[in-house]
């Protein structure tokens, strides 16, 4: 069920990547799907963060001993965090900057 929402989360930011990059995009509609893009990258480096920095194991309530320490996990991976989060912002940078040349380009060849 999870690799299902993660293909529609992908199907999702693939279509508003279109939209931004579109030809026929006024544009409104590249710079609103821009920012949607950037929203929802945002919302994906986030999720990122917490996921690796969380050092908690979670409890198993059958063996679970009053007073017993917490377990934690390993060190949280911070290259994988720096590269991941690098990944989106560049994957955002591209698709604005591949917009804005559409943007001219299609801009250009309308006032000709």
């Amino acid at each position: 069920m999870i690799f299902l929402g993660i293909l529609f989360a992908l199907a999702i930011m693939g279509a508003v990547s279109y939209f931004a990059i579109d030809k026929k995009s006024s544009f409104h509609t590249r710079l609103v799907s821009i920012i949607a893009l950037g929203i929802m990258i945002l919302t994906v480096i986030i999720c990122i963060i917490i996921a690796l920095s969380d050092t908690t194991v979670a409890v198993d309530m059958s063996t679970l001993i009053v007073n017993e320490t917490k377990e934690e996990k390993e060190e949280t991976n911070i290259i994988a965090l720096i590269f991941s989060v690098l990944f989106f912002i560049a994957l955002f940078v591209v698709i604005a900057y591949l917009a804005m040349k559409e943007h001219k380009k299609s801009k250009k060849a309308n006032s000709d």
